[in-house]
């Protein structure tokens, strides 16, 4: 290439291979207690940087404050099984923990690079996190958090359970500390959020929750939580914190964000019929009003899970979630020997939903053993073998044909029978009513 070319290229920015491209400026290195108001935590085994953020209690994050948690009722928090452990603590002795992590598959070869606590003092909620600067500083954050967390009642924590605690217990035994976090009464949070909210939302992460039921707005401050583990890994390499800031903001978020849903999901169990008027439920969603439901049916309230089912029938629902509410309002009221209620609901199941197998089955079975009516019996259970026919070939399908097929030649003989002069079988026979018979259902 003659030289002139050349010049006139590089000029216009345009190179020739790796070798001649500029290098980037190397990163310079900024140090953590530069960046956020913090201090020094000096153990036996060295020193950690801890920052400390105090909010004051009526701080509002999203639509509700702090204070929020404080002010629930001890007999509100006795209605939530998943409750227990705040029951008979004081709630501010109740510490929030969310911590930031090496990796996210977990495992001894991970370790928290950040453990956030949280709770309430005196003058507000207190945010402490303790950040390794280095790998090196973590013998002296094992030593302190043994010192702290014992001086708590209870956790609160999201996907605790089965991420951040069996972390820093497997960094607790590999120290060789006993884990004071074992006889330490935990409340996972992720699990009552599901049960309210699986229906509601397409993903009950802790974002999505501050997103669509929180009211939660994070600044452009934050990083998204999948990176965090990559941006430690350039911390440690360059020595450049300003990521650093903005992973403790991160983690700050996730603890008052656990304040509120811990408070937002009592409220919601215990007295979701606050906002009814005239009828029609005012606060919660179709989608909402099913997970509340099913959750109250799981601990055996079968009263307020019938009314959740009936408010969320009146809320808008889509086509999929309105026949999964009268499937299973329809359930319930079977199992508790309503069948004539349930079988108003199954009628409107099937007329609403033209594939719902189930539906015509327990029409089949409402027209064969209580109302009597054969012909309509047979009518439903041809339907449901037009339905399965049209299944993936498979053994749920072979089972069910074959199920139906017994159903329907049952059928035809009591009509055969039911046509002979003189026959007994114009009336239900009492002992084939019986429900643990399998001729029954």
């Amino acid at each position: 290439m003659r030289d002139d070319v050349r010049r006139r290229l590089r000029e216009l920015g345009v190179v020739k291979g790796m070798r001649e491209m500029a290098a980037p400026a190397p990163r310079r290195r900024v140090a953590i207690e530069n960046l956020v108001p913090g201090r020094f935590h000096t153990t036996s085994h060295g020193q950690c940087f801890v920052a400390e953020t105090t909010y004051p209690p009526d701080h509002a994050h999203g639509d509700l404050t702090l204070s929020v948690f404080l002010d629930l009722a001890t007999g509100t928090i006795a209605q939530v099984p998943q409750y227990g452990p705040l029951v008979s603590a004081d709630r501010r002795r109740v510490c929030f923990l969310d911590t930031e992590t090496t990796g996210l598959s977990g495992g001894t070869g991970t370790m928290a690079f950040v453990v956030g606590l949280g709770w309430f003092v005196e003058d507000g909620f207190l945010v402490r996190q303790y950040f390794l600067r280095d790998p090196g500083d973590e013998p002296a954050m094992i030593e302190a958090l043994a010192e702290l967390l014992p001086t708590f009642e209870a956790l609160v924590s999201f996907n605790g359970r089965t991420f951040d605690v069996p972390i820093l217990e497997n960094r607790f035994i590999l120290a060789r500390t006993p884990p004071p976090t074992v006889d330490l009464p935990h409340l996972d949070l992720l699990h009552p959020a599901r049960r309210l909210w699986h229906y509601h939302l397409s993903s009950c992460a802790l974002g999505s929750l501050e997103r669509a039921v929180l009211g939660v707005l994070r600044e452009q401050d934050d990083v998204p939580g999948g990176v965090i583990p990559t941006l430690y890994r350039d911390y440690l390499r360059t020595g450049d914190a300003r990521d650093m800031q903005r992973v403790l903001y991160h983690n700050a978020i996730d603890i008052l964000s656990l304040v509120t849903l811990a408070a937002r999901l009592c409220r919601t169990f215990a007295a979701p019929w606050t906002g009814e008027r005239g009828g029609v439920h005012t606060t919660l969603s179709g989608g909402e009003l099913l997970g509340l439901g099913r959750w109250y049916a799981a601990e055996g309230r079968a009263a307020e899970a019938e009314r959740a089912y009936r408010a969320a029938l009146r809320t808008d629902l889509d086509a999929g979630l309105r026949a999964r509410v009268l499937r299973t309002l329809a359930q319930l009221l079977k199992g508790t020997d309503r069948r004539v209620e349930a079988f108003a609901f199954w009628q409107q199941l099937a007329l609403e939903s033209t594939d719902d197998v189930l539906a015509y089955v327990e029409l089949a079975k409402y027209f064969e053993w209580h109302a009597v009516r054969l012909p309509l019996a047979a009518g439903w259970t041809r339907a449901a073998l037009a339905q399965v026919e049209c299944w993936p070939r498979g053994m749920s399908r072979d089972v069910a044909l074959a199920d139906l097929r017994h159903r329907l030649a049952r059928l035809q003989r009591k009509r055969k029978k039911s046509q002979t002069p003189n026959s007994k079988l114009q009336t239900p026979n009492p002992k084939s009513q019986n429900p643990d018979s399998r001729e029954a259902e």
